[in-house]
Order: C-alpha cells, then structure tokens, then sequence
C-alpha cells in the first residue's frame, strides 16, 4: 500500500478485532478510528488517533470493521464523505454478502477489496507473521497496481501468507472450516464439558477448539452461522451424519445363531 501513496487508515468499528488491527497496521500509517461507544482513551494508548465518522471514511484506506449485519447502515452514513481515491477493505469472516452490500452501497467510481484474516486476537496473540490472510476481488474492476500494493504490504511488511480467490470459493470452503468448529465449540461450550483427568490426547484435541474460540463474540458467531450463503448446508450434512450414527447404535443386535 506504501507504493499508492496510502498514509491514512480509516478504522470505524474498535471492538476486539479492529483494536487487535489497529495496532498492528498504527505502526504503517496514521491510523483513525471511531465506534459508537467512547474508547479515545484506549485507542491514544495504543498511538491512534481518535477521529469522527467522516474522517475515517475521508482517509486513503477506509476499514468497516463491523459484523456484516451493520455494513449496509454504516455504509449508507459514510458513503457521501469517502475521498475519491479511497478505498474500502472489507474484514468480514464471509464474503458473499459483504460484496453485494459494497457492489449495491459504493459509487461506481470507489474501489474496493475483500480481505479475510485467518487469525484474531487469541490466535494472532503471539505475532501474525507466516499466518494466512485471503483477499477477494470484487467483480467490479479493481485498479492491479492498489491489488498489487496490498499485496506487497501483506507479505513483505507483515510477514503475511496471502491465498487469492473469489467470494463464492471462500465461503464455501469457510462452512466447514470455521462454520462447523465454531458450531461444534459453542455446543462444548453450553453443555459444559468437563476437563478430567483422564483426559486422552484426542479429548485434549477437541477441547482445544472450545477454548481457541472460547472469547469469539456472539456477533462473530451470528455472521458465520447466518450471513455465510453454503454454512446451513454444512452443518446440515454434519447433523445428518450424527443423526445416522445415533439411529445405527440404538439398532438391536442382529441375533445369533
């Protein structure tokens, strides 16, 4: 991004993920950020600054980091202030509906590009060098040479591993991969499962993904359950399986001779 001239980072949205974003790109650019509630003091000691709406939305990369059921709304109060050469970097966890909200929301003449970060706060606690981070081009034409600086940015600045591929392929291959653990742990989560001591390395294995997801928000989940179009099916399949199983081991014996 440092090659298109980028200086300013718009960030409306400073819950767990746009904090845990904020920090890392502050150390870049000059990075705003606003959300509804009022958290300029924690966002000063982290070395951003805290901006109105509009500011945000004026700056060289704008970042709604917001769950994908507030997109539409937020757009519809930034659109008239975005600059003429901003663009828009979505984060969302799926992509589908996201794009068709910008491709509806956006002025023809504003770019945009769809990123998803496969780590968050908890996974990315440690560092996010060598972690991967998808991008996903709109069907609107996308100037190469923003794709390209992005790209850059991605990998040689934040030590980033950058897959590429469109909406549709990420949100199918997204129902299993995050739709079903983040299902599967939310189940673990409200039956309670304890932590023996006997525990087997296969239990300890299941009980990670619980306690990897354990601080994801209700918001996150709701986007990933609801707004991913092939996610009911996967979990559809999953069900059925189970549901097989279950039938097969009540099933009377067959008797022996």
């Amino acid at each position: 991004m440092k090659n298109c001239r980028v200086r300013t980072v718009g960030i409306i949205g400073f819950g767990s993920f746009g904090r845990f974003i904020g920090r890392h790109l502050g150390a870049h650019f000059d990075v705003l950020a606003w959300d509804r509630r009022e958290l300029e003091a924690e966002a000063q000691s982290r070395g951003l600054q805290w901006a109105t709406p509009e500011a945000c939305a004026r700056c060289d990369v704008f970042i709604p980091a917001v769950p994908v059921q507030e997109l539409d709304s937020l757009l519809v109060q930034a659109v008239p202030h975005l600059g003429e050469r901003t663009l828009v970097v979505d984060v969302a966890s799926v992509k589908v509906r996201p794009h068709r909200i910008l491709e509806d929301r956006l002025p023809p003449h504003v770019e945009f590009i769809g990123t998803h970060p496969m780590f968050g706060p908890q996974s990315g606690s440690r560092g996010i060098e060598g972690l991967k981070v998808v991008l996903c081009h709109p069907q609107r034409p996308v100037d190469p040479d923003r794709v390209a600086s992005l790209r850059a940015f991605l990998t040689a600045d934040l030590g980033l591993e950058v897959l590429e591929m469109s909406a549709e392929e990420h949100d199918a291959e997204m129902a299993y991969i995050q739709g079903l653990t983040h299902w599967m742990a939310k189940a673990l989560r409200e039956i309670h499962v304890p932590d023996p001591a006997l525990g087997t390395i296969a239990y300890r294995h299941m009980m990670k993904i619980e306690e990897n997801l354990r601080h994801d928000s209700d918001d996150l989940f709701l986007t990933i359950a609801r707004e991913n179009p092939f996610a009911a099916a996967a979990r559809r399949e999953l069900s059925d399986r189970l549901r097989e199983i279950e039938e097969s081991i009540q099933q009377e014996p067959p008797a022996r001779d």
